[in-house]
């Protein structure tokens, strides 16, 4: 399991496929997903540790979302902080209201505050009263469509946590900042020096719309 991330000997990695990618998250770390233009860190919500969340935020843009099924957001009672009326490729499709957990949290900011808020998100035995509003943490709904017609980029890190941790279900995630230029969103390039450097694991999604398999 990955719980530490000092630097390591520079070794080129690859693209890897979508299973290996499911393979890492079940041995208990985080990947870099590419997919639609978008390079994002991934995590699984219902295991991520204080390490991974303070590596998420010190490597993304420090927005941090956690991919959701819509019917664990309806069970939770999570709305969407705006009306679903934009299209489905839009960055803010599905974002529900900021949440914290109710207890054991202190400002809710913190790397420990955030894994906790994770972690109580994805456990099956959490329900509306366990989390306040608003947070530090944005829930993102999954719609049975996004597996069926078009794949985002929520989907698809969805899809993989949900084949290691499926009782757990939810995927923490936010996109990955730039190394060569620190004042825009990283890209591929940035994503393999990320890699290279702390060994994770590269996970290149599907190029076209349909079906996640």
């Amino acid at each position: 399991m990955t719980t530490s991330f000092a630097p390591r000997a520079s070794h080129h990695r690859s693209w890897s496929t979508l299973a290996a990618g499911s393979r890492a998250l079940a041995a208990g770390e985080l990947i870099i997903l590419s997919h639609h233009r978008r390079v994002v860190l991934v995590g699984c919500a219902g295991a991520v540790t204080t390490g991974q969340m303070t590596f998420l935020i010190r490597h993304t843009t420090g927005f941090l979302q956690v991919a959701m099924h819509e019917r664990i957001c309806d069970r939770l009672v999570l709305p969407e902080a705006t009306p679903t009326v934009r299209v489905i490729s839009t960055l803010g499709h599905g974002q529900c209201v900021t949440v914290d957990a109710a207890a054991g949290v202190t400002t809710g900011i913190s790397g420990a505050d955030r894994a906790h808020t994770a972690r109580t998100l994805a456990d099956p035995a959490t329900g509306p009263g366990d989390l306040t509003r608003p947070g530090h943490l944005v829930p993102v709904r999954v719609t049975p469509t996004e597996f069926r017609m078009r794949l985002t980029t929520p989907a698809v890190a969805l899809a993989l946590t949900d084949a290691t941790e499926a009782q757990y279900s939810g995927a923490v995630f936010a996109d990955l900042d730039g190394i060569a230029d620190p004042t825009d969103a990283g890209d591929r390039g940035d994503a393999e020096v990320l890699a290279d450097r702390y060994g994770l694991t590269l996970v290149a999604g599907p190029d076209r719309e349909g079906t996640f398999r």
